[in-house]
């Protein structure tokens, strides 16, 4: 049975992002990353918006860049932001029960050994774990070296330049034309690549990625008009706009949960209470 006073759980991570804790509202989002949500303790419905329907079940993944909204209702959900290279997007849709048709568009539901996960997540949840912790029983979990010597899954090292130029310029909004030079590519070349690989548009990835530094920079004690300031938002409404148009929930809902959230990163930890 799971404790409902144990703090929620926001691990960041420049791989990937991990939230275990519950939701409190339906979720309308188009994923910046590929996604894993699975139920800890009760079933999930997910709203398809492209092909209009509701599926109740304890696990799904979604493809980045599809619309679609989940209500868990009282359930605590294990929510994985996949890496934005597609290893693990690659790796996990051959896992699911029932794959989508299409799957660089569809939602997929129901994972092959859905409790291991369930119990990997709740492991995490209840002890608490600290960063190291968490990160190496989540990647023996979604990536076992076993599967991934399975894996045909190409990169192109262009699209990795550009994330990387991304990342080390986040305070910096650098043209698309900037960028494309940076990788000898033409600018449609560029767009065509970066979605290609990504599942999303170059804008959509930079806000994704603004929104986990401000995150990451909120658990160094920033303020959260001083983290997103410095994470390359306007302000900190301009932050709240854009978490809530991508991520689907409010950020100040997030963050006052009576239970409070403990958001963590490699280097940090710091615990987000009501009221404070």
């Amino acid at each position: 049975m799971i404790n409902p006073g144990i703090p929620s759980l926001l691990y960041l991570w420049p791989k990937r992002t991990l939230y275990i804790g519950p939701l409190f509202e339906p979720v309308a989002m188009t994923n910046g990353a590929a996604s894993l949500a699975i139920g800890l303790n009760g079933p999930l419905n997910v709203f398809v918006n492209e092909d209009q329907r509701t599926v109740e079940c304890s696990s799904f993944l979604i493809p980045p860049g599809v619309s679609f909204t989940a209500d868990a209702g009282d359930t605590i959900v294990a929510n994985c932001m996949l890496d934005a290279l597609g290893y693990d997007y690659a790796a996990l849709y051959k896992e699911m029960r029932s794959p989508g048709n299409d799957a660089k568009r569809d939602v997929s539901f129901s994972i092959k050994d859905e409790e291991v996960y369930r119990e990997t997540y709740l492991e995490i949840y209840q002890n608490q774990y600290d960063s190291l912790e968490a990160s190496t029983r989540l990647e023996a979990l979604l990536t076992p070296p076993e599967r991934l010597a399975k894996l045909n899954h190409r990169v192109d090292e262009r699209v990795v330049k550009v994330i990387d130029l991304i990342k080390q310029n986040i305070d910096k909004n650098l043209s698309i034309k900037t960028l494309a030079e940076a990788v000898n590519l033409s600018v449609p070349r560029l767009i065509q690549v970066f979605k290609a690989q990504t599942g999303v548009p170059i804008r959509r990835y930079r806000k994704w990625h603004r929104l986990y530094v401000t995150s990451a920079l909120m658990s160094t004690s920033s303020s959260l008009t001083e983290a997103s300031i410095k994470a390359g938002f306007a302000d900190g409404v301009h932050f709240a706009h854009t978490f809530q148009k991508m991520l689907g929930m409010r950020a100040s809902l997030l963050l006052s949960q009576p239970n409070q959230i403990r958001i963590t990163t490699d280097d940090h930890e710091v615990d987000y209470r009501a009221h404070t």
